[in-house]
């Protein structure tokens, strides 16, 4: 009765307390504009020309559950992601490292991604009043560029603001027709008509990700394109409100992914408890936060097997 009592506490605390939010601050669109600038100045010529390289046939149709995905979180311009701390060429050499724990111990190929904010929620309101602000198209080609040279894949990121993720899903629907391009939405910064990034607690409802993953899955319908994987954090219970009534599609395969933070035990308990059995599951590690970092060992352990690890 008391370890029960233990791990139901354990639950509650994981998915509920603020502490576990997963984001940093918000920037402005004009400090995130000189970031890019400075990043994208920094390049060598050759990179901006982009990559035209394809997917990896054997990456094609759905991944999983016969595949696992290993990924690393961030942008260029958020120093403090693991996209952030690294050049593109460390982030790739980094990122195959973390993943061959994976590979030796599980029983599935694994699958390197590049989880790309491609839109940021913003600490001001910017011109249109949405705050939020998109991702330059040189610094996503050079992703996804550097993805396909290491045989992965490429996930945009969606901080969707005051925005509407449809409006955010067409402003991408070019790259989204990739074949190796895959989406993620952020509740935490999906904050309404009048609320504001960290301070306004964001939310996503099953209605919008439904709306979204259909759109998703007419991209790869017209394109004639390999399943994508749709991934919503959260990091709480009421980050995707009716998270049971989410849908999945012939096309794009939905997976939650838990963003809490914190000691193996209680990111343990809010994982299972988030958890939604039709739908794929994601569990995120955060090399700075998580205190002790659980080792690929105990992540595999979870219950249930995580299909993505994103790594923060």
């Amino acid at each position: 009765m008391i370890r029960a009592l233990i791990a139901a506490l354990a639950a509650t605390l994981a998915v509920a307390t603020p502490a576990a939010a997963a984001g940093p601050a918000p920037q402005t669109a004009a400090e995130i504009a000189r970031k890019t600038d400075r990043f994208l100045a920094a390049q060598p010529a050759s990179a901006l020309r982009g990559g035209s390289g394809g997917i990896d046939g054997t990456f094609g149709g759905e991944l999983f559950p016969a595949s696992r995905v290993v990924c690393f979180y961030g942008a260029p311009q958020m120093g403090r992601t693991v996209l952030g701390m690294n050049t593109i060429a460390g982030a790739s050499k980094r990122l195959a490292a973390q993943a061959e724990p994976y590979a030796a111990l599980g029983t599935r190929p694994v699958v390197g991604e590049f989880d790309l904010v491609s839109v940021f929620a913003t600490a001001g309101g910017g011109p249109d009043g949405l705050y939020r602000t998109r991702q330059s198209d040189d610094v996503i080609e050079l992703y996804l560029a550097a993805a396909r040279k290491a045989g992965g894949r490429l996930m945009l990121d969606i901080q969707p603001g005051r925005s509407t993720l449809g409006n955010e899903l067409r402003a991408l629907a070019d790259w989204a027709a990739e074949p190796d391009v895959d989406l993620a939405i952020d509740p935490e910064w999906a904050v309404g008509r009048r609320g504001i990034p960290g301070r306004t607690p964001g939310s996503v409802t099953a209605a919008q990700v439904n709306s979204f993953s259909k759109r998703l899955a007419a991209i790869v319908r017209e394109n004639d394109l390999p399943a994508k994987v749709l991934v919503v954090h959260q990091f709480r219970r009421g980050s995707v409100r009716g998270r049971t009534r989410i849908k999945q599609r012939r096309g794009v395969q939905v997976l939650l992914n838990f963003d809490g933070i914190g000691g193996p035990g209680p990111k343990a308990a809010g994982y299972a408890n988030l958890a939604v059995p039709k739908l794929f599951d994601g569990f995120s590690v955060f090399y700075q936060r998580d205190r002790p970092l659980m080792k690929p060992p105990a992540v595999l352990g979870l219950d249930p097997e995580p299909d993505f690890l994103l790594y923060q």
